[in-house]
């Protein structure tokens, strides 16, 4: 074993030793299958990517096209 590795804690399940290998060797694995196809496809919250408030700009670029028009407005005007 490496040193200077951590591994996870150990699961923890509140149920005995015989029913915890029961319930395991009961489950199908069709089940298991369907399961995680269906994990798969549902989405995790907050998963959306949230829309930047200039319309998918970079603030940056927004604030640069913002100028560029007042200056063009100014120069427009006189």
């Amino acid at each position: 074993m490496a040193k200077g590795i951590k591994h996870p804690s150990p699961l923890k399940i509140e149920m005995d030793f015989d029913e915890a290998l029961t319930r395991f060797a009961e489950t199908k694995p069709s089940e298991v299958e369907a399961l995680i196809k269906q994990g798969k496809k549902a989405k995790p919250p907050g998963s959306k990517k949230k829309r930047k408030p200039s319309g998918g700009k970079d603030q940056s670029e927004a604030v640069v096209d913002l100028r560029r028009r007042r200056m063009r407005k100014r120069n427009e005007s006189h």
